[in-house]
């Protein structure tokens, strides 16, 4: 249970005009350098708000993601309100809080919904599908599972008040979408070297437009570390990945030297205090790539600052990396007292320790140690430290000792077996740590670590290949999934990270094992639209085109 909110965040709110969406992700439409800024005023910085201050006399009991809701729903004769929020998010704090525990919101909600929590980084599915939309986001549905309305960010009482009475009243329930149908657009032929090249001429023309000449980095509304933007930069525009790399440290925790997630304002210096491992790990490569290129030791000291940040804060006892930290301090604990993270960061380690470190969600996620081993790979690479590599030689054992699927083999489960084996297994976790396997094989050609990543693909291909149609869907099938989850999706990410690990697989082993899959998977994600709705964050893409031509 949460504690509500003083009166400070409505006073902010109705300051802005409800113009602004609050929120603890960063957006991949960012406007582009090019246009002019965006609507509404920016999003104030976490360290502009307040704590909690009383805890609420009954806490909602929140109801789980699965068919056995779906069905209580429909035999109660209720709507479906899902939550979908990050255990590290702050407006996501202040949401539950603040209007989930509003007595006229909540005496809606008793009467005529289900309301559903859903950790996005526990489920990958849920993340993929709406991360445009949050966090948090609010998704509304039918006990058909369909949806009836997506709302991002921050939702005040009223406005939320106002939603869930429209979805009663029929209002919006009578435009709810239905399933969730993937688009079929046929089968994907691979492409051609000729259109492989005007693809990448077409995804490289969309970043450039995003590029923001006096802040650096791509967006002008925030400013994210987008690691796969830097890499490709690095290699193909040095000089905007360096002044970017540079500016980006305004973002890094000067007395721990955590990288958060985004800022806000249109700069580096708001930024919003949520450490998450795939950022740290990106930024462990990037600066290590940065330090291999130029040989400025600035850049080799930024990435080991990050190094030791992992290794001190977000690295379990038995070697794997961990999931994420609390923007906030006891955002998790009513006992305690709450403290925003611009209070927080601002003091000193001595300082910070009295009062206790914001919690670690220690979970051991496949995608997140991929990405830190190989991040740990790039970074012995750079700096010739061979003590570099025990890192991610632990992670590896850890994660095949107790993620290694007994029921599928050759892949990976999301948590470790005891919490997750039996459920769907997903590809962004086994791309991810595939990839993470191949560059750790790079660094020390183990044998045996090859062999993983040679199960890996071969569960790729047999659980996740579209071999019709080309691609690969985010998880295993999931027989409890309702309504529009039970659609399987193929993620634009995950599916270039599918295609990036199958084309190293296939020069490491010498041989086109996956030609035709990474052909039709290529020929998938390249296509207009779904370039078009990445935004700003197609660096991987441009990765992926030069690994495979």
């Amino acid at each position: 249970m949460r504690r509500p909110l003083p009166l400070l965040i409505s006073t902010v709110l109705a300051a802005l005009g409800g113009q602004v969406t609050l929120s603890c992700a960063p957006a991949a439409h960012a406007p582009p350098a090019t246009a002019a800024g965006g609507s509404g005023a920016p999003a104030p910085s976490a360290e502009a708000e307040e704590g909690p201050s009383a805890a609420p006399k009954e806490a909602l009991a929140w109801a789980t993601l699965d068919a056995a809701m779906f069905a209580k729903a429909k035999a109660e004769h209720r709507f479906v309100v899902i939550d979908g929020s990050a255990e590290w998010c702050h407006w996501c704090h202040v949401m539950e809080a603040t209007t989930y525990h509003d007595p006229e919101v909540r005496k809606l909600l008793d009467a005529r919904f289900i309301a559903v929590k859903v950790d996005v980084d526990s489920r990958p599915d849920f993340e993929e599908r709406y991360v445009d939309w949050g966090w948090p986001a609010t998704v509304l549905m039918t006990a058909d599972g369909a949806e009836i309305g997506k709302y991002k960010g921050y939702l005040p009482p009223e406005k939320f008040l106002e939603i869930l009475q429209g979805v009663v009243d029929g209002e919006a329930a009578k435009s709810a979408t239905g399933v969730d149908a993937a688009k079929d657009a046929g089968p994907a032929l691979p492409l051609t070297p000729g259109q492989r090249a005007d693809a990448a001429a077409r995804v490289q023309k969309q970043l450039d437009e995003y590029w923001d000449a006096p802040q650096g980095g791509w967006g002008i509304k925030q400013k994210a570390p987008v690691a796969w933007d830097n890499a490709w930069a690095l290699v193909h525009q040095r000089d905007r990945a360096l002044f970017t790399l540079a500016q980006q440290r305004g973002i890094i925790d000067p007395v721990w030297s955590g990288v958060c997630q985004y800022s806000t304002d249109g700069d580096w210096q708001h930024p919003h205090y949520e450490k998450l491992m795939t950022v740290q790990a990106g930024a462990i490569a990037n600066y290590a790539q940065a330090y291999a290129l130029t040989h400025d030791s600035r850049w080799l000291s930024t990435a080991l600052m990050v190094r030791n940040f992992v290794d001190g804060f977000m690295t379990s006892p038995e070697g794997g990396f961990e999931t994420t930290m609390d923007a906030d301090l006891n955002a998790h604990d009513p006992s305690k007292p709450f403290m925003a993270g611009g209070a927080y960061y601002a003091k000193s380690d001595a300082e910070r320790r009295a009062l206790g470190i914001p919690r670690v969600d220690t979970h051991e996620y496949g995608r997140e140690n991929g990405l830190a081993i190989a991040a740990y790979v790039t970074l012995y690479e750079a700096s010739g430290d061979a003590t570099v590599l025990a890192s991610p030689k632990r992670a590896v054992a850890r994660i095949l000792a107790t993620h290694a699927s007994d029921a599928l083999p050759g892949g990976i489960t999301h948590g470790t077996k005891p919490e997750d084996e039996g459920k769907v297994l997903y590809l962004a976790d086994n791309a991810a740590f595939g990839w993470g396997l191949l560059r750790l094989y790079q660094a020390t050609h183990d044998a045996p670590t090859l062999e993983a990543a040679k199960g890996i693909a071969a569960f790729m291909m047999r659980a996740l290949y579209d071999a019709q149609a080309g691609g690969f869907y985010a998880s295993t099938p999931d027989p409890n999934a309702v309504g529009a989850f039970a659609v399987r999706r193929k993620p634009f990410e995950d599916d270039v990270m599918a295609v990036r690990f199958l084309a190293l697989l296939d020069r490491l082993a010498s041989t086109r094992e996956h030609a035709d899959a990474i052909g039709s998977t290529l020929a998938i994600v390249t296509r207009p639209d779904a370039v078009d709705a990445r935004g700003r964050m197609v660096g991987d893409l441009l990765l992926a085109l030069d690994d495979v031509q």
